[in-house]
Protein backbone atom coordinates (compact mmCIF):
# COMPACT_ATOMS: atom_id res chain seq x y z
CA UNK A 1 0.00 0.00 0.00
CA UNK A 2 3.02 2.72 0.87
CA UNK A 3 4.25 2.00 -2.28
CA UNK A 4 1.32 2.33 -4.37
CA UNK A 5 1.38 5.67 -2.48
CA UNK A 6 4.83 6.62 -3.36
CA UNK A 7 4.18 5.62 -7.12
CA UNK A 8 1.08 7.61 -7.34
CA UNK A 9 2.73 10.37 -5.76
CA UNK A 10 5.84 10.50 -7.85
CA UNK A 11 3.27 10.33 -10.58
CA UNK A 12 1.36 13.36 -9.18
CA UNK A 13 4.43 15.66 -8.72
CA UNK A 14 5.70 14.14 -12.53
CA UNK A 15 2.22 15.85 -14.14
CA UNK A 16 2.77 19.04 -12.20
CA UNK A 17 6.20 19.86 -12.77
CA UNK A 18 5.28 18.65 -16.85
CA UNK A 19 2.26 21.47 -16.70
CA UNK A 20 4.61 24.58 -15.43
CA UNK A 21 6.84 24.50 -17.99
CA UNK A 22 3.89 23.53 -20.63
CA UNK A 23 3.53 27.00 -22.29
CA UNK A 24 6.23 26.40 -25.21
CA UNK A 25 6.37 28.21 -28.41
CA UNK A 26 7.13 25.89 -30.72
CA UNK A 27 8.86 27.28 -34.23
CA UNK A 28 8.52 25.95 -37.82
CA UNK A 29 11.70 24.29 -37.37
CA UNK A 30 10.67 22.28 -34.75
CA UNK A 31 12.39 23.84 -31.65
CA UNK A 32 10.71 24.60 -28.80
CA UNK A 33 11.06 27.42 -25.89
CA UNK A 34 9.60 27.79 -22.79
CA UNK A 35 7.32 31.27 -21.70
CA UNK A 36 5.59 30.21 -19.39
CA UNK A 37 6.46 30.49 -15.44
CA UNK A 38 8.05 34.09 -16.25
CA UNK A 39 6.64 37.45 -15.43
CA UNK A 40 6.73 39.43 -19.20
CA UNK A 41 7.21 43.06 -18.63
CA UNK A 42 5.78 44.71 -21.49
CA UNK A 43 8.35 47.28 -23.76
CA UNK A 44 6.33 48.92 -26.32
CA UNK A 45 4.13 47.82 -29.70
CA UNK A 46 4.98 49.16 -32.38
CA UNK A 47 1.96 49.75 -35.00
CA UNK A 48 2.09 49.26 -38.66
CA UNK A 49 1.20 52.62 -39.42
CA UNK A 50 4.65 53.47 -38.21
CA UNK A 51 3.42 54.50 -34.46
CA UNK A 52 4.72 53.26 -31.47
CA UNK A 53 3.61 53.43 -27.71
CA UNK A 54 5.87 52.84 -24.69
CA UNK A 55 5.05 52.35 -20.92
CA UNK A 56 6.76 54.36 -18.64
CA UNK A 57 7.46 51.88 -16.40
CA UNK A 58 7.55 48.50 -18.35
CA UNK A 59 7.10 47.08 -14.99
CA UNK A 60 3.49 48.50 -14.57
CA UNK A 61 2.00 45.95 -17.58
CA UNK A 62 3.18 42.34 -17.60
CA UNK A 63 1.96 39.20 -18.39
CA UNK A 64 2.72 35.77 -16.39
CA UNK A 65 1.44 32.43 -18.58
CA UNK A 66 0.72 29.83 -15.64
CA UNK A 67 -0.19 26.11 -15.59
CA UNK A 68 -3.63 24.59 -17.29
CA UNK A 69 -3.85 28.54 -19.04
CA UNK A 70 -4.19 30.42 -16.46
CA UNK A 71 -3.01 34.17 -17.34
CA UNK A 72 -2.38 36.30 -14.69
CA UNK A 73 -1.82 40.08 -15.75
CA UNK A 74 -0.70 43.45 -14.06
CA UNK A 75 -2.48 46.69 -15.54
CA UNK A 76 -0.52 49.52 -14.60
CA UNK A 77 -2.54 50.06 -11.46
CA UNK A 78 -4.91 47.23 -11.83
CA UNK A 79 -4.42 43.50 -11.78
CA UNK A 80 -5.83 40.65 -13.67
CA UNK A 81 -6.34 37.73 -14.79
CA UNK A 82 -7.82 34.99 -17.48
CA UNK A 83 -7.04 31.94 -19.62
CA UNK A 84 -4.87 31.54 -23.14
CA UNK A 85 -4.17 28.84 -25.39
CA UNK A 86 -0.51 27.97 -27.15
CA UNK A 87 -1.07 25.74 -30.21
CA UNK A 88 2.65 26.36 -31.27
CA UNK A 89 2.61 29.79 -32.01
CA UNK A 90 -0.43 30.57 -32.50
CA UNK A 91 -1.37 32.41 -29.25
CA UNK A 92 -5.03 34.00 -27.94
CA UNK A 93 -5.52 35.64 -24.78
CA UNK A 94 -8.99 35.78 -22.74
CA UNK A 95 -8.93 38.73 -19.95
CA UNK A 96 -12.14 37.67 -18.09
CA UNK A 97 -11.22 39.38 -14.80
CA UNK A 98 -9.67 42.53 -12.74
CA UNK A 99 -9.65 45.06 -10.48
CA UNK A 100 -11.01 48.44 -11.12
CA UNK A 101 -9.10 50.96 -9.39
CA UNK A 102 -8.94 54.40 -11.63
CA UNK A 103 -5.07 54.40 -12.63
CA UNK A 104 -3.30 58.13 -13.17
CA UNK A 105 -3.93 59.83 -15.97
CA UNK A 106 -1.71 58.89 -19.04
CA UNK A 107 -1.75 55.35 -18.41
CA UNK A 108 -1.89 53.25 -21.25
CA UNK A 109 -3.76 50.39 -19.51
CA UNK A 110 -6.89 49.99 -21.74
CA UNK A 111 -4.31 50.25 -24.90
CA UNK A 112 -2.79 47.15 -23.43
CA UNK A 113 -5.65 45.23 -22.76
CA UNK A 114 -6.86 45.64 -26.07
CA UNK A 115 -3.64 45.39 -27.68
CA UNK A 116 -3.52 41.57 -25.46
CA UNK A 117 -6.76 40.71 -26.53
CA UNK A 118 -5.58 41.12 -30.39
CA UNK A 119 -2.55 38.77 -29.88
CA UNK A 120 -2.66 36.18 -32.21
CA UNK A 121 1.21 34.65 -32.85
CA UNK A 122 3.92 34.04 -30.41
CA UNK A 123 7.66 34.55 -31.44
CA UNK A 124 11.01 34.78 -29.45
CA UNK A 125 13.94 36.53 -30.57
CA UNK A 126 17.05 37.63 -28.35
CA UNK A 127 15.42 36.20 -25.38
CA UNK A 128 12.59 38.46 -25.65
CA UNK A 129 8.84 37.46 -26.57
CA UNK A 130 7.07 39.14 -29.28
CA UNK A 131 3.00 39.13 -30.05
CA UNK A 132 1.71 40.03 -33.34
CA UNK A 133 -1.60 41.67 -33.64
CA UNK A 134 -4.56 39.92 -35.29
CA UNK A 135 -4.69 41.70 -39.14
CA UNK A 136 -1.30 42.39 -39.16
CA UNK A 137 -1.79 45.86 -37.41
CA UNK A 138 1.43 45.49 -34.93
CA UNK A 139 4.09 43.38 -32.99
CA UNK A 140 4.27 43.67 -28.89
CA UNK A 141 7.44 43.34 -27.07
CA UNK A 142 8.29 41.99 -23.82
CA UNK A 143 11.08 41.64 -21.92
CA UNK A 144 12.20 39.65 -18.70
Amino acid sequence: MNRLRLLVSVFSLAFVLGSIHAAEIRSSDGSSTSIGGIVWKWQRTAYNNDTEIRPLDPSHYTILLMPEGHLSVKIDCNAGGGRYTLNGSSLTLELTHSTMAACPQGTLADRFMKDLAAARIAFMRDGDLYLDLMYDTGTMKFAR
